[in-house]
């Protein structure tokens, strides 16, 4: 949101002062805010994805903004450099964080300056403990998205308070295993709300009032003796890759694919990937994996 260009007068800043917060919960509620957001946000959509809630900013009955908070983005580089935190522990506490996924002022920015950074100070404030009402756990930190491209600046951001972590890699997910290259990469936004609680994700173990809500962790990858009654067990599935480019071996990358879902990774294809990337040489020996004929080692194949 660009700067606004002046200070609130004495009858707008009356507005901000008397400005309530309200979570919607009722469904005609959530419609009416489903079909404000249709209409007045640039994406024209209003899905929310996740765990979710919605807000409106109103002023003696009018709603005058929107905002939106749903699941956090699944990786994101800088954000996890930001946290500290492990891959292991991304998978056990990603739902500590939310994201700011709508964002609608109702009102001509020109008419209510400081709109934006009240309402979102506001929402701020009580976000966790509404999260942990209505979601059972409660947040410590926060993320956005500015696409900057559309003269967007973050400005109502930065004033309430959220770091500029620098911009995405320009790649958006499309389906639920797919992610494809937009080359619209955005500004990335970030905020604790709780700062005890964000220095301790990356903490081998969550102090007592967060530990509860920890995610368990993933089970360790097979030993390699049963690995070999799994190739064993594995169906008879045809080749379905061309020759043209093929390295990996078929029964490899299906055993990979086993393994994966049996030490309950539930992603789909970048989560399978990083999961074959930890298996080691014997583990990839027993899996038939390809071996670079330079180095000598077993390889896993990648993502695509």
């Amino acid at each position: 949101m660009p700067k606004p260009l002046r200070l609130p007068n004495a009858e707008e800043q009356a507005v901000l002062d008397g400005l309530s917060l309200r979570l919607l919960t009722e469904p005609e509620d959530k419609q009416r805010w489903d079909q404000m957001v249709i209409a007045h946000h640039y994406l024209k959509n209003a899905t929310l994805v996740g765990e979710q809630l919605r807000y409106v900013a109103e002023y003696q009955g009018q709603w005058l903004a929107l905002l939106g908070w749903s699941a956090p983005a699944l990786h994101l580089k800088a954000r996890e450099e930001w946290v500290g935190w492990s891959p292991e522990q991304l998978l056990q506490r990603r739902q500590f964080l939310c994201q700011n996924s709508r964002f609608v002022l109702l009102v001509d920015r020109h008419q209510l300056p400081n709109l934006a950074t009240r309402f979102l100070g506001l929402c701020c404030q009580r976000l966790s403990a509404d999260w942990l009402a209505v979601h059972g756990h409660p947040l410590v930190a926060v993320e956005s998205f500015v696409d900057s491209q559309l003269m967007f600046r973050g400005t109502a951001y930065k004033a309430a308070g959220w770091t500029l972590l620098g911009p995405t890699a320009g790649v958006g997910r499309c389906a639920e295993d797919f992610y494809q290259r937009h080359d619209r990469p955005k500004q990335l936004w970030v905020r604790a709300l709780d700062p005890e609680g964000l220095a301790a994700l990356k903490a081998q173990s969550l102090p007592p009032r967060l530990a509860p809500y920890e995610a368990p962790a993933q089970p360790r990858a097979l030993s390699g003796k049963p690995l070999l009654s799994l190739l064993d067990r594995l169906p008879a599935v045809p080749e379905p890759r061309g020759t043209n480019g093929r390295r990996h071996p078929w029964p490899a990358v299906l055993g990979m694919v086993c393994l994966a879902k049996l030490a309950g990774v539930a992603g789909a294809q970048r989560d399978v990937a990083r999961f074959a990337q930890r298996l080691d040489q014997r583990q990839r020996r027993h899996l038939g994996c390809w071996r670079n004929p330079k180095t000598g080692r077993r390889e896993v194949s990648s993502q695509p």
